[in-house]
């Protein structure tokens, strides 16, 4: 618009000019210079004037939407690498929240763990039985006998929570008083073998001589009296201290 400004400016210039020339005025080039030449350049002047300055404020402008461009990718840039370090942030936090819940879950299946093992320490389950046989009013033990003992003691293994039971009994020969007294001495020399020879803590072992009460076998049989004669050595445990020991079916001396 300011171009068609200044053509419009020279075109009437040279309108006039054309005008004094054809007229056949008396005008002297000085008329022409200060009346109609010079308000002409003035006006050009003033027009390259107001272009200079539109072109200033179109230069700032430009240098305005370059600042705002810049600062726009700027913040971009910014914000891009503060959500990448805020993930990152998360992940993290999400790691340590996961870390967390897993040793929370490991104590608490810890704690039920103990929680069992209390529960079943005093849980004693049988391991092993063994039934010693004497002879007819004896109560030495035989070969086979301290075979059976070794053999027992071998099955404790590397428990530390158990104990032995062991109970002496008689068959039914002979007065009530005498067979309790002879059943407490059988099972009196078990426990002497396992403690002196087999090494077994007395204060694993518990004993009870009950005479001829609870027989095994049919008294009035030879094969009951013999079976009926007898030490039964029973090895308790609570079922944490299990896992090393196997069950053994009964072994009777011959």
């Amino acid at each position: 618009m300011i171009a068609d400004a200044k053509s419009n400016v020279l075109a009437l210039g040279g309108a006039v000019l054309l005008t004094l020339g054809t007229t056949g005025c008396i005008a002297t080039r000085q008329y022409v210079r200060t009346q109609a030449v010079a308000p002409l350049q003035a006006n050009i002047n003033t027009v390259d004037k107001k272009v200079d300055k539109v072109d200033t404020k179109t230069n700032e402008l430009d240098q305005r939407i370059s600042d705002v461009d810049r600062h726009a990718e700027q913040g971009y840039s910014d914000a891009t690498a503060k959500a990448q370090a805020a993930d990152q942030h998360a992940e993290k936090a999400d790691q340590s929240a996961q870390g967390a819940q897993q040793t929370a879950d490991k104590g608490v299946n810890m704690a039920t763990q103990a929680e069992q093992q209390i529960d079943n320490i005093d849980n004693y389950q049988p391991v092993k039985t063994e039934n010693v046989l004497f002879g007819f009013n004896r109560f030495n033990l035989s070969d086979d006998a301290q075979q059976q003992l070794q053999g027992l003691t071998q099955t404790l293994g590397s428990m530390k929570h158990y104990v032995i039971e062991v109970e002496g009994f008689t068959d039914a020969t002979g007065p009530k008083q005498y067979n309790l007294e002879l059943s407490q001495r059988r099972a009196d020399a078990v426990v002497r073998y396992l403690t002196a020879d087999q090494h077994v803590p007395l204060v694993k072992i518990h004993v009870i001589g009950l005479g001829d009460d609870e027989p095994a076998a049919d008294n009035h049989t030879r094969d009951g009296r013999k079976q009926n004669r007898r030490v039964q050595i029973r090895v308790m445990a609570p079922e944490m201290a299990q896992q090393g020991a196997v069950a053994a079916p009964l072994r009777s001396a011959q």
